[in-house]
């Protein structure tokens, strides 16, 4: 298109000819490459509503040591754990104040999903553009190390003999964990009280004081207090090759929904498909490195990479799962 404007211009001598078109070509790449290939202007932000040392912190500062270390970026990248409100306060921060701003990525797990369902908030999962799922973290009960609860059925068994006296503990209740737990409780036919703490680091703080009976939480959660022998393992929602002889809830006979806890990045409504994009490239990038293969291993989460328009479609269909259990266990108007 460019050559046949040039050379059909009436009058234009050929060496006219070519350094016109020479000069339009020199511009046209600068111009496309702005459109086509996106690439960041100022620092990169990972933002979470959690604090230190829960486990979407945990993956996104992998994801952070891993872009610092090998220079992905030309800008730093920093982590902001922005916590309160149930979450409340990130969502607005991101989809609200930071609407079209390609330099802030969000960690985005179920409870950032769940808590607008039941507070029947404006800022939803459609608030947010989709990024990548990365992770699935497996559910594993624990107990404290010294409690007499020494498998699944002695718990079940407290429950029976003392109804409401056994508590779970967790973050906000309606999370994955609490929806777990409600429904070993209603499948055991028992009644388990829930404690919700403002986070689920809290919750584990609380069961090694003993202020709690168990949580169901991920292995980047109190995994460490396990190996240090404070704290007891029980069963799991996928096997684990870290603990080969651990029970899943399934091989015990039970089959309650065992919900995914997943792990993923969103950007704030309106940046640009090309920033989208250049987000996914780098996290892509981030699961050939062996820092990230460390994580995986360490803590034994499931690698699932959707992006895009699927991961879009992924948590629209995941929202509708939670609308409908939050529904039928009583936990949210119809």
């Amino acid at each position: 298109m460019l050559y046949d404007f040039v050379v059909r211009v009436p009058g234009i001598k050929a060496a006219f000819a070519v350094a016109a078109l020479g000069a339009v070509l020199a511009l046209w790449p600068a111009g496309h490459a702005a459109a086509a290939e996106w690439a960041p202007s100022d620092k990169i932000v990972l933002v979470t509503h959690a604090s230190a040392g829960t486990s979407i912190d945990v993956f996104l500062r992998t994801v952070q040591d891993i872009w610092t270390k090998h220079k992905f970026m030309s800008y730093p990248v920093a982590l902001e754990n922005m916590t309160g409100a149930s979450g409340d306060k990130a969502r607005r921060y991101v989809a609200v104040q930071n609407r079209g701003n390609p330099h802030l990525l969000f960690g985005f797990t179920p409870q950032m999903m769940i808590v607008p369902i039941r507070m029947k908030s404006d800022i939803t999962v459609g608030s947010f553009t989709p990024v990548a799922l990365m992770v699935v973290e497996p559910t594993v009960m624990f107990v404290n190390a010294d409690t007499p609860l020494k498998s699944v059925t002695d718990l079940i068994e407290a429950a029976r003999q003392k109804p409401r006296g056994i508590l779970q503990g967790g973050g906000a209740f309606g999370g994955p964990p609490s929806l777990m737990g409600r429904m070993m409780a209603d499948e055991a036919k028992v009644q388990i009280a829930y404690t919700p703490f403002k986070t689920s680091g809290e919750s584990v703080i609380a069961l090694l004081g003993r202020h709690v009976h168990f949580i169901m939480e991920q292995l980047s959660e109190a995994d460490q207090h396990v190996k240090a022998g404070k704290l007891r393992v029980l069963a799991t929602s996928v096997a684990l090759q870290k603990y080969p002889g651990l029970p899943t809830f399934q091989s015990l006979g039970m089959k309650f929904r065992t919900l995914k806890q997943f792990r993923g990045i969103m950007a704030p409504p309106g940046i640009a498909p090309e920033a989208a994009n250049y987000h996914i490239r780098m996290l892509d990038r981030t699961r050939a490195t062996p820092e990230w293969k460390q994580y995986v291993s360490q803590y034994e989460v499931i690698e699932e990479w959707v992006v895009g328009k699927e991961f879009a479609t992924f948590l629209r269909d995941e929202e509708e799962v939670y609308r409908r259990l939050m529904t039928e266990l009583g936990l949210l108007n119809k």
